[in-house]
């Protein structure tokens, strides 16, 4: 075996044990309870990023979009990879999951279009290595990093789409103390209008 197939192999199996079940926050979990870097909640940032994304497009007169776990799940393969491999992009390795199409296809779903935003950010707010955010505000700090890009803006505020699916993984860089969050947006609207939608724009 090449040396790039056992490393490919290996991020694979973290990957999927990572990903055996699409992100959901904790019962009862506040978004405004503080993010704490040492019991992190990926889960629950995800949810924040969901809710900021719609309150952001609503205030640029924008659709709210519908949730489906089935994109949570998506997004997090690629959220996952990234905070593996500490890089910022679309594509990944792993067969059938290598750009967000297929990732939205192996979940699934039957896409008429598909979008993503990923980002990378520094975990803590200058001068607090503890955090110094919480979830919801933490999550209005990844979309404004969205937002004041013109190419990820476009993605955001589009109109195209019906449905999103958000992720975040913690990582940990090189030096000691570089934290960093790898967020993804994946967007999606059906090629079938007439699929039942399980879950409306509100997410709980």
């Amino acid at each position: 075996m090449k040396p790039t197939q056992a490393i490919a192999g290996a991020l694979l199996a973290v990957l999927a044990a990572g990903c055996a079940h699409a992100p959901e926050a904790r019962a009862g979990a506040s978004l405004d309870r503080v993010m704490s870097l040492g019991d992190f909640d990926h889960a629950l940032l995800s949810t924040a990023i969901f809710e900021e994304s719609n309150r952001v497009r609503e205030a640029h007169g924008s659709p709210p979009l519908g949730h489906l776990a089935a994109l949570d799940a998506a997004a997090d393969e690629q959220a996952s990879y990234l905070a593996l491999s500490l890089s910022v992009g679309h594509r990944n390795p792993f067969l059938g999951e290598r750009d967000e199409g297929e990732r939205v296809i192996h979940e699934g779903l039957d896409p008429a279009r598909v979008g993503e935003n990923a980002i990378m950010m520094p975990a803590a707010a200058p001068g607090s290595p503890g955090g110094g955010y919480t979830y919801a505000s933490y999550a209005a700090f990844l979309v404004e990093g969205w937002m004041d890009s013109p190419e990820h803006r476009e993605t955001l505020l589009a109109r195209r789409f019906t449905h999103l699916g958000c992720a975040a993984r913690l990582a940990h860089g090189f030096a000691q103390g570089d934290q960093r969050i790898f967020a993804v947006q994946e967007f999606f609207r059906p090629a079938d209008r007439k699929m039942a939608s399980p879950e409306g724009a509100a997410r709980h």
